[in-house]
Parts: structure tokens; sequence; C-alpha cells
């Protein structure tokens, strides 16, 4: 269906809220998801607010989002928000003022003049351990006696997509038997990812083989009103053969996590995502570079994915150790004779430079 056109009267005195209306209509266009639309209208009210305080009347007009008056509101919002808070609000209100100036609305968008948080730098989380993700998968693969519907097959399949493919929970629910593509020993995942983009992720003969021994039994139990022959039946599903939903998964993964015994090597806040980040940290180790690993993981930003680089330095360090102007840097350092191995004045200064620096440095960790 069409979007709603835009009303003729909307103008510079039009109410705010016709104006939000009409963008929502013209946002229907690009099929956003009703909880996209539904986190806008909330960011626009919440500013609205405070700019309605400061003007002092609550009916706010397209002309009363003056710049000054809008940093005051931003201002006042951060004072009891979280930074995430803020940046969304950010751009929620940039989208906008896109739409005002596109439609000849308004001249310009004061939102470059609104100053925006930053977003706080954080370490992917990963589970900690080496042995970690062999010991939940083999915990996944054997049923649970304390369950009354076990089902290991789904259970070690799903597990495994997450921990060899890195895609995320919604994505993973999202999944229908046809998502599989390719010939077998060369096959792929077709993923939706945030906002409707779509991506292929490879995976190997090993997941290929989980999948098939999971649908092998989930034909086996019969279960009512499961088609397992049409490419748009879900992926994953409950012993009800309905398509699990996030919550399904977060509960089955919170629950195999404590039945491997390594819930507490499981960071905080974190439960399928950290399956996530494991995959990513991992791929950089086995040799990924960061554009690659920005494709798998369906970033838009590839600052995004290099975070990842920060909790893989020692995949870093051996980059710049390999590097060739080292050879150049420790020819300095060693004297001429490189050959006959460092010379006494070099480790001698490498060594006062190494003192030097612990006595100016922080503590680790501090």
């Amino acid at each position: 269906m069409a979007p709603a056109p835009v009303p003729a009267r909307l103008s510079p005195t039009s109410p705010l809220a016709e104006a939000l209306d009409a963008w929502m209509s013209d946002l229907g266009a690009s099929k956003p998801s009703p909880h996209t639309l539904a986190a806008y209208r909330r960011d626009i009210a919440g500013i609205a607010g405070r700019l309605a305080e400061r003007k002092g009347h609550p009916e706010l007009q397209v002309c009363d989002l003056d710049r000054s008056a809008l940093r005051a509101a931003f201002a006042s919002w951060a004072s009891d928000h979280a930074t995430a808070s803020v940046r969304r609000a950010h751009s929620a209100w940039s989208g906008l003022f896109e739409f005002l100036v596109s439609e000849g609305i308004l001249d310009g968008s004061p939102m470059p003049a609104i100053p925006k948080p930053k977003t706080p730098s954080t370490l992917p989380r990963s589970i900690r351990g080496r042995d970690a993700l062999t010991t939940l998968l083999r915990t996944a693969a054997v049923a649970d006696p304390r369950s009354r519907n076990p089902w290991p097959e789904r259970d070690v399949a799903l597990l495994a997509t997450f921990c060899v493919t890195g895609i995320r929970e919604a994505e993973a629910t999202a999944l229908d038997l046809g998502s599989v593509q390719g010939e077998p020993g060369a096959a792929w995942l077709e993923v939706v990812g945030k906002g409707g983009k779509e991506r292929s992720v490879p995976i190997d003969e090993s997941l290929e083989a989980l999948l098939d021994r999971y649908l092998v039994d989930r034909r086996r139990r019969e279960l009512p009103g499961d088609d397992l022959d049409h490419p748009s039946t879900a992926m994953f599903v409950d012993v009800r053969a309905r398509r699990m939903s996030v919550d399904q998964v977060r509960y089955l993964v919170e629950h195999l996590y404590v039945r491997a015994g390594i819930r507490s090597r499981v960071p905080a806040g974190a439960l399928v995502h950290a399956l996530r980040h494991t995959f990513a940290t991992s791929a950089l180790q086995a040799g990924a570079d960061v554009v690659e690993l920005q494709e798998l993981l369906g970033h838009a930003s590839l600052e995004t994915t290099r975070r990842y680089l920060s909790a893989t330095a020692q995949g870093l360090r051996h980059v710049i150790r390999a590097h060739p102007s080292q050879e150049a840097v420790r020819s300095v350092l060693d004297g001429p004779d490189t050959a006959s191995g460092p010379s006494p004045v070099g480790v001698a200064a490498a060594a006062e430079g190494a003192e030097a620096r612990s006595r100016t440095l922080p503590p680790h960790g501090s």
C-alpha cells in the first residue's frame, strides 16, 4: 500500500504532531518494523516534552524547533537518560528534520549543532576459557534428564549455529528450512539481519551434518502441523512445532551454560550475544580480516567490527612484530652488528626505558 501523501497544509506553523504523523507515513515506504516506528515516536515525544516545558506551552509547532531550544531540551534529556537513549533520540530527530527539509517545510536542520554523545568504547564480551565451547556443545548433545521433553538434536544444532556463524539470536529464530542454500559441502545460510538486510554466511560440513541430524529426528517425532517439505517452515521450533522465540532461545542457552558448568565464564549481561562475540574474536585470531568479519556479522559500520581488534590484541601485536619496518627499528636498537646479537648499549637502553615507563604508568588494571 502506498504511503499517505504529506498533508498540503503542512507548514512551519503546523503542529509538531502533524509533522510527526507525516514523517511516519513517509517512512512507511521503507517498511520499518512497528517497534522502530514506536521507538521514533517515543524519542520525538520525550524531547518534545522538554521543549514544551521550555517554551511554556504544550502545543508545539514546527517553527518552535529552533536550535537553542533543542540544545537545551537535549541537555535536559541527557541529565537523566543513558547515553544510548540520547543518541537514539538524536537520530530520531535528525530523521524528522531531514524529512521536513526534503519537503521544503524548513530550510535546514539544526541537528548538526546539537551535541551527540560519543558511543562508549566497550570491548566485546567473549566466553572465557579455550575449552568452554567444546564443553557447552558436548553438554547440549546429551539429553537433559530433568527435562520433560528433551531434544538434544535440536539444542546442539541451534548452539552450533551460533558458535560457527556468529549470527544474532533474532536472525537464528527467523531462519527457515529454505535458508540453507547451496550444494552439500559448499552450503551457506541466507540470513536476514537488522533493517531487513540479507547476507550469506557460509557453513561447513560439520554444521550441515548437525542440522541434517536434527531434521531427521524432527521428522521422526511427527510434530502436529510440522511441514518439513516447505521452505518457509521455521528452522528451529519448540516441541509443538512453533517457531522458537528469542526468549525461548535465551532461556535454553542460559540453561545449557548452567548444565555445562560454565555460567561463571559468561560475561554478565550477555547470553546468546556472548557466543557471537566469541565467534568474532576467534575468527580474527584464525586469520580473518576486519572487512571479512564485518560481512559475516552483518555490521553496517566497520567501526563496530573494529572493537574486536581490541579484544584480539595478541593478533595485532603479531602483525606489528612481523612488519618489515621492525627490522630497521631493531637494527638501531641492537647496533650495527646485529648478527652477533644485541649490543650491551642497546640492551641497557631498553632496560632503562622499561624501568622509566614502569615508574610513570599507572598500575595494571587501574
